[in-house]
């Protein structure tokens, strides 16, 4: 038997009510990477952020980023590294938060490997199509099953570890254990946090292709290119093929099946 409605404003109440991600992060989400004063809008959020500084220092300072003389302050550091890459960082640090709550969890291993997964995909696609900002987007778009996963627990991690046919089947078994599907939940959260039109739009709707030059388009394309490299939502009876691409797209050899796998790996083991 579904839920009935009555359920499923219990379960709505209760996604609503999760821990968000810090003030600090969800401030930062919520400041355009394209305005004016985002320099000075940053620094001003990482003061009131001791732990989130601490890692701010420590990656403008690593080997990855290193240049001739030590970085010591916050402001040095936002121009050092850019705003964008600030901001995937301190939304990456988040989500590894939630992802690692309590003991190790398979489930909640698989939904940080295809955050991981997207966000990389997404910003390869942006970065050849001109568009910045896109590895946010990708790396938190599918955290209406962190809401789920928070408020079901391990019955909705058993179910969801199952192998389906395709992802409706999959969003089939939340609509009879929640009456909504993750995309639904993530629209919630998204509201509950305060995050911008941008995420919450690839939040509750990652799985439809919009129309015309809509930057959510890239966030679907890049969330199926996941699957198919072998970073799966949910667990699938036959890997996807990979998804057509715009033929101006195809001397961009950073979006190469290979590379991408390459750099994704590379990723989640940096940042295990």
């Amino acid at each position: 038997m579904n839920p009935t409605e009555s359920t499923c404003a219990v379960i709505a109440g209760k996604l609503s009510k999760l821990p968000p991600f810090g003030p600090a992060v969800l401030k930062l989400l919520s400041i355009s990477v394209d305005d004016e004063s985002v320099l000075e809008s940053y620094e001003e959020v990482f003061k009131s952020d001791p732990a989130l500084t601490a890692e701010l220092l420590v990656m403008a300072n690593s080997a990855a980023f290193a240049g001739r003389s030590h970085v010591e302050t916050i402001g040095v550091a936002i121009r050092y590294l850019g705003p964008e890459r600030v901001r995937s960082m301190a939304a990456t640090s988040a989500l590894r938060s939630h992802t690692r709550r309590g003991q190790p969890d398979e489930y909640l291993a698989s939904v940080w490997a295809h955050s991981i997964a997207a966000a990389v995909v997404a910003e390869a696609l942006g970065n050849a199509c001109g568009r910045r900002g896109l590895y946010t987007l990708g790396l938190t778009h599918d955290l209406g099953r962190l809401g789920l996963f928070l408020v079901g627990g391990q019955p909705y991690a058993e179910q969801l570890s199952k192998e389906f046919q395709d992802i409706e089947q999959a969003n089939q078994v939340e609509r009879d254990l929640f009456g909504m599907t993750h995309c639904q939940a993530g629209a919630l959260v998204a509201a509950a946090w305060g995050f911008p039109e941008s995420l919450a739009a690839c939040m509750g709707e990652h799985h439809v292709m919009p129309a015309g030059g809509d930057p959510r388009g890239l966030i679907v394309t890049a969330c199926r290119m996941a699957d198919s490299l072998g970073f799966p939502e949910v667990p699938l009876s036959e890997a996807p093929g990979w998804p057509e691409l715009n033929p101006a797209l195809e001397h961009f050899t950073q979006l190469e099946p290979e590379a991408l796998w390459d750099d994704i790996t590379r990723r989640i083991t940096d940042l295990s």
